[in-house]
């Protein structure tokens, strides 16, 4: 009986597929059963009969209770008196209290000797005639008792300014109220005077 050479290679692929698929159902099967073994494994346990015996007060540490005492503070003999601060001696002189008021009466005379600082004035008049500066001054006089004027003369020209400024805004207060006068009026940098310059009264008073 001649088999034909196809119907051969045809069983030998069937076998060869068939046995593939076997393979693939035996590992299937193999790792289920092994996740199903691993999940129904009993953990061991220690049996309640037996007893764990071991001594470890030799690694307990060991307090002491001291019952506290209200209203009494404890007694510390490390604790020291207070220092008293030690006293002077009376006869003996306070040399730094003599040179701070050495230094002190310094500055104080030197601070008196002082007269004049840079401020402001107001300048009102600026002209060649003579009774026209006389006529701004006396106004001056008349309106603003407070402020000092002060009349110079350059030929062939008159000056007249006002006032003893410390600061350009106290200036600049009583500058609105002489322009009503005088509109020309600027105000100007210049030598002032410390005494005069604080007893310029406040703006207020004028209204």
């Amino acid at each position: 009986m001649v088999i034909h050479p196809f119907l051969i290679k045809f069983v030998g692929s069937y076998v060869t597929n068939k046995d593939m698929l076997l393979k693939k159902k035996f590992l299937w099967a193999l790792l289920l059963g092994s996740i199903y073994l691993s999940g129904c494994s009993k953990k061991s346990v220690v049996s309640s009969g037996s007893e764990y015996r071991e001594d470890l007060s030799l690694v307990r540490p060991h307090y002491e209770y001291v019952e506290p005492t209200v209203g009494k503070k404890p007694a510390n003999p490390n604790a020291t008196s207070p220092k008293t601060p030690p006293k002077a001696d009376p006869d003996k002189p306070l040399y730094v209290n003599k040179r701070l008021e050495t230094v002190l009466d310094t500055m104080a005379r030197q601070n008196k000797s002082i007269r004049y600082i840079n401020g402001f004035r107001i300048q009102i008049y600026v002209g060649n005639v003579r009774q026209e500066a006389d006529a701004a001054k006396s106004y001056i006089y008349q309106a603003f008792p407070d402020l000092n004027p002060y009349v110079s003369y350059s030929q062939p020209t008159y000056r007249v300014k006002i006032g003893d400024f410390m600061y350009r805004s106290d200036a600049e207060q009583y500058l609105e109220m002489i322009r009503e006068q005088y509109s020309s009026a600027v105000i100007l940098p210049d030598r002032v005077e410390i005494k005069r310059s604080l007893m310029v009264n406040p703006v207020s008073e004028h209204n």
